[in-house]
């Protein structure tokens, strides 16, 4: 089958006009033909959909907007083409694809004309008000779930906050070692933790000894110092800095007797806490000028 010469630009041209002068039969015609001439870009199938959708023939509109998409998967305009078609059929979870698609080209919005920038904006509100929505709905049928079951546990409300992007999951990233299958909790329930009572109930006690200890300003000494045998790295400004300085109780596993001995209720709080015992490493049990 041999297709016609055309001049595929002047068409697309005269078809662009055609849809600025509200005239979407000659549009759809000039895309047709760019179309029918095997010479259609993305931007051509995307005229035409225009044009067809302003026809109020949504099928052929999407049939050219499929292809436009086929061709360039990333057309903003396409996306948003696409998506706000299937908004209006009712296919909420289809066009929140579509938009979030589009949301995702936001680190280009610097390089678009303003017309786009504005659809970027559309789509990202968009994708906003179907999260809003489809949390709305999980939260009514969790509502159901509770009033005929009892109460959900925390982990699968936590599972629902990091759905929604109201937390972030936090991997353990230790310094120096790795230790495999611990479990990933950003915070634990204070119930888990009842050797605590005795640590708050002594905050008087901890507090009056310390505002003894700053009295003193040669008592702390900073909190990273350099050695002769290690490397010098910036530690974010701390290295050797007075500014951060600390007053160690325990200092890399071992206690410092004569600072002890200044706090001797801070000591006693402490005595029941699960400190972790490593020889020349841990704990280290200190006050933060910070």
């Amino acid at each position: 089958m041999q297709t016609s010469s055309i001049d595929a630009r002047a068409l697309a041209q005269s078809g662009i006009i055609a849809l600025q002068r509200g005239d979407p039969q000659a549009a759809r015609q000039s895309f047709e033909r760019i179309v029918a001439a095997g010479q259609a870009d993305a931007s051509a199938f995307l005229g035409l959909a225009y044009a067809c959708s302003g026809l109020k023939d949504q099928k052929s509109a999407l049939v050219a907007i499929d292809a436009a998409l086929s061709l360039e998967p990333r057309n903003l305009r396409a996306l948003m083409f696409k998506a706000d078609h299937l908004a209006a059929t009712g296919d909420a979870r289809g066009a929140a694809s579509f938009y979030k698609a589009a949301a995702k080209l936001a680190s280009q919005a610097d390089q678009l004309p303003p017309d786009l920038r504005e659809e970027l904006a559309r789509a990202q509100a968009m994708c906003e008000k179907y999260a809003h929505q489809f949390e709305s709905y999980l939260q009514e049928q969790l509502a159901d779930v509770e009033t005929a079951e009892g109460k959900v546990s925390n982990r699968f409300v936590h599972s629902l906050d990091l759905l929604f992007g109201k937390k972030q999951i936090y991997l353990q990233q230790p310094r120096y070692y790795y230790f495999p299958e611990l479990p990933q909790i950003q915070f634990y329930q204070r119930d888990d933790f009842p050797w605590l009572d005795r640590v708050e109930a002594a905050t008087p006690a901890i507090r009056e000894e310390l505002r003894e200890i700053l009295k003193d300003d040669a008592a702390f000494t900073p909190y990273v110092q350099s050695a002769p045998n290690r490397p010098r790295p910036a530690q974010g400004g701390m290295l050797d800095n007075p500014d951060w300085s600390a007053f160690y109780i325990w200092k890399d596993g071992a206690i410092v007797p004569e600072n002890a001995a200044r706090c001797p209720r801070t000591m006693e709080a402490l005595a029941d806490a699960p400190v972790a015992r490593v020889a020349g490493r841990s704990p280290s049990i200190l006050f933060s000028l910070l």
